[in-house]
């Protein structure tokens, strides 16, 4: 399998940490933006979007993040995407809510706070910080909530809902996300930084 992938970012590494916990051997293609690679022809015939994730298994071309993680973990059973119709609706139901949800305050922030001053070199939008941080704390007690008396999102295992979930920290302390008043998410981002999978794929800038 191959997986042009950009380990800067936080929707690749999701997909890398599966397949590492999973021992999933992958081929990975790590494309250079600045040299215009997603838009070369080559690779838009594969992913039109001219995004990364990219999963080119044989015949199966394959892009979203989530999708990808539920294809490899399909391909490799175990808890980390149950089998059985309840428990798995539920890890899916956080992976959704994180992309529709979570992902708008947490991308907002690390975007403006980090991409913007580090990679593109531009000034960050102070106003659209407080709109993104807003759209953060809207969001993030229910995450608290659903974390209080529990190791993991779902319960006591590991899942493929905490590695789509918790992507979207990957840069929370360079991008100074308000994360004092919520002890439950701070605690479940120790507890991830001590799952091997998770820390051997953590982004680095530059």
């Amino acid at each position: 399998m191959q997986l042009h992938a950009i380990r800067a970012s936080h929707n690749c590494r999701r997909v890398l940490a599966t397949a590492d916990h999973l021992k999933i051997d992958l081929d990975v293609i790590e494309p250079n933006p600045a040299n215009g690679d997603l838009r070369a022809p080559a690779f838009l015939a594969i992913n039109p979007n001219g995004k990364v994730p990219t999963l080119v298994d044989g015949d199966l071309t394959l892009w979203e993040s989530n999708a990808i993680m539920q294809y490899l973990a399909d391909t490799k059973p175990s808890d980390l995407f149950p089998s059985e119709p309840k428990a798995r609706a539920n890890v899916q139901r956080w992976q959704f809510w994180e992309s529709n949800h979570l992902s708008v305050g947490t991308g907002g922030i690390t975007f403006e706070k980090v991409f913007k001053p580090f990679v593109l070199k531009q000034a960050t939008d102070e106003a659209a910080v407080e709109r993104a941080t807003a759209t953060f704390h809207k969001f993030a007690p229910v995450l608290n909530g659903q974390l209080e008396g529990r190791k993991f999102v779902t319960g006591d295992h590991l899942t493929l809902a905490d590695f789509s979930v918790a992507a979207n920290f990957s840069y929370a302390q360079p991008a100074g996300f308000p994360l004092e008043n919520y002890t439950h998410i701070r605690n479940w981002l120790g507890t991830m930084d001590n799952v091997a999978a998770w820390k051997n794929h953590a982004p680095k800038l530059g």
